[in-house]
């Protein structure tokens, strides 16, 4: 009699468990699927799954913003990375869209993210890396190049007057001499200097 009786609660506990868990999955997947969608930022894939809710991505303070300039002249791919400064940060991806498209028209989004945005330039000349060998007030001169792509006299080496040269060395300072490091400086100046 007490195993009979033991076994009796056993299957209505069982029984009662499971009932719950029906009734409680039943009503909570009814209440679920039954709720009012008035949220702006969902996502459903398929009726009865759940729903997901998206955030916007906003530029912070420790969003990195990657520049890439490339260079059309000589081929160069400069890139800058910075941390975004206070004029983008808390824009979405709309609200800086429109801000480069109104403020920096040549300026191109590659990607856009909370953690790095990367920005594409292009540029029509020589990059500041480069120097021009060439002539100011008749002697041999050096040159470099600002970001606006601009000749900015750097040295005038007034002992060495072109009219020294050789014609043709001559001419070829007066086009000027585009070299793309010091080193390289260096060997165009001694072949003119020496």
């Amino acid at each position: 009699m007490k195993k009979i009786s033991i076994f009796l609660i056993s299957v209505l506990c069982v029984t009662i468990f499971l009932l719950s868990f029906v009734y409680g999955y039943y009503f909570t997947n009814r209440k679920i699927t039954n709720k009012p969608n008035n949220t702006k930022n969902i996502s459903k894939s398929k009726p009865n799954d759940l729903e997901i809710v998206k955030e916007d991505n906003v530029i912070s303070p420790n969003t990195f913003v990657e520049k890439e300039i490339n260079y059309s002249e000589c081929g160069h791919v400069v890139t800058d990375t910075f941390k975004a400064n206070d004029e983008i940060i808390n824009k979405t991806e709309k609200d800086f869209r429109n801000y480069i498209k109104e403020n920096y028209p040549n300026i191109k989004i590659i990607a856009f993210s909370t953690q790095k945005i990367v920005l594409r330039e292009e540029r029509n000349h020589l990059c500041p890396n480069h120097y021009v060998v060439g002539e100011s007030e008749g002697k041999i001169a050096i040159f470099k190049i600002n970001d606006s792509g601009e000749k900015v006299l750097d040295k005038i080496f007034n002992d060495y007057p072109l009219s020294l040269l050789k014609e043709v060395d001559q001419q070829k300072l007066k086009d000027g001499i585009v070299v793309d490091n010091e080193e390289e400086l260096s060997d165009v100046l001694e072949n003119f200097i020496s």
